[in-house]
């Protein structure tokens, strides 16, 4: 049976160019063109394209009769799950080669649509694959953001200030766009992100204003860094307690740093996502524990995880 997948594309800067490859040894072709009006909805965008995969695979001889007899082909079948994952896979590498080999300057992810999923007896005529529940992931925060009165005011007081997000957010926000798409170097900036954080953090806290430089810590461990820092000279405290890193941002740093280690210097092929979730978190946890002794406010507590603020409660 032959499978096909296709997805509209954002920024294809290649003109009328068609990239065309085909794998006889995986039976997988993959294709990228601009796409053209005649195409599937909806409204065309500047910079679309299209991308789409094929690739032929052995499938059980009953669901090859339930499809002739009508019955719906989907990917609660474990081999048609499989095409799918196949296809994803290999288009995803591919468009990193497009992009690397091209010096394209395309964002991390293209894909702006969901999958179009098909089958086929003969390449020619094509049905819809019928997804089922779990088939494919849609990112979602599991906590949606909120919006409450004091941080719209929040924003109103800052507004005309030069207030800024600092920048070790915004390399984490980076992070977490990619962490589907490019999970190594997901996890690499994001211990990027910490590093930056915590320097600006130490820079401006301390009361040399340059901390880091002081102590010649500007290429030191991350860990070497935190274990360094003058803690008590803040002379704060979080609901009495003088602030220390907690406990779970500690034990979980190093780990986040091993294995951006291992990615930087050994090169490793690939990166669970559930690992990599779990470092952009303690990132995340770290970036707002700064934020809270920065600015002498608890707003930035309410955003670290419930673990991390169990050395506070």
């Amino acid at each position: 049976m032959h499978f096909q997948l296709c997805y509209i594309t954002a920024d294809f800067d290649f003109g009328d160019v068609q990239i065309s490859v085909t794998d006889d040894v995986k039976k997988m072709s993959f294709l990228l063109r601009k796409r053209l009006p005649e195409d599937f909805p909806p409204p065309i965008e500047p910079g679309d394209g299209i991308v789409t995969v094929t690739c032929q695979r052995a499938v059980p001889d009953t669901l090859c009769a339930d499809a002739v007899s009508g019955q719906p082909v989907t990917t609660a079948t474990k081999e048609v799950n499989g095409a799918y994952h196949d296809m994803q896979d290999h288009m995803l590498r591919m468009l990193r080669l497009v992009r690397w080999r091209a010096n394209s300057k395309a964002r991390p992810n293209q894909l702006r649509r969901l999958p179009d999923l098909k089958w086929s007896f003969d390449e020619v005529q094509w049905q819809s694959v019928h997804w089922m529940a779990v088939s494919f992931k849609l990112l979602f925060d599991s906590v949606p953001a909120r919006w409450p009165p004091e941080a719209e005011e929040f924003v109103k007081k800052e507004s005309s200030g030069g207030l800024d997000e600092p920048l070790g957010h915004e390399l984490l926000r980076e992070a977490w766009a990619n962490r589907e798409q490019s999970p190594r170097s997901s996890l690499v900036l994001a211990i990027a992100a910490a590093e930056v954080g915590f320097k600006q953090f130490a820079s401006r806290t301390s009361s040399d204003g340059g901390w880091v430089l002081s102590n010649n810590l500007l290429s030191a461990h991350l860990l070497k860094m935190l274990t360094k820092f003058p803690w008590p000279a803040l002379k704060l405290q979080i609901n009495g307690k003088e602030p220390t890193i907690p406990g779970s941002i500690a034990s979980n740093l190093e780990e986040g740093v091993r294995l951006r280690n291992l990615i930087v210097h050994e090169g490793i092929a690939e990166m669970e996502g559930k690992r990599v979730n779990s470092v952009l978190i303690l990132v995340g946890d770290l970036l707002y524990f700064l934020d809270a002794l920065r600015t002498h406010q608890s707003w930035p507590l309410n955003h670290m995880s419930h673990e991390a603020k169990k050395d506070f409660l």
